[in-house]
């Protein structure tokens, strides 16, 4: 299963160590931790939800913590969706 599409006008931009989802088209700027940023790119790229779990436990070093990385996954898509950051699509 794919991680849902984010939504065009979206951009990641990081800035003096801190990473921001800008919304172009709404103005709107949203403050999100790396890992959140990571994901949100992860989602610009059309990667699936297992793909995304390994990329993310491998960048951290934490392949024997899958199953806690993609609840946080599904979390954090969850609340871009809710954001209008992510387009929507059926449940993880």
């Amino acid at each position: 299963m794919s991680l849902p599409r984010a939504t065009s006008g979206v951009i990641v931009q990081q800035q003096d160590g801190a990473f921001f989802l800008l919304d172009t088209e709404g103005g709107e700027v949203f403050r999100v931790n790396e890992t959140a940023a990571r994901i949100f790119e992860l989602c610009q790229s059309g990667t699936s939800l297992d793909g995304a779990v390994q990329s993310l436990a491998k960048g951290l070093g934490a392949l024997d913590q899958e199953p806690e990385i993609r609840a946080d996954v599904q979390r954090t898509v969850e609340q871009f969706q809710e954001l209008g950051l992510c387009e929507p699509s059926p449940s993880l």
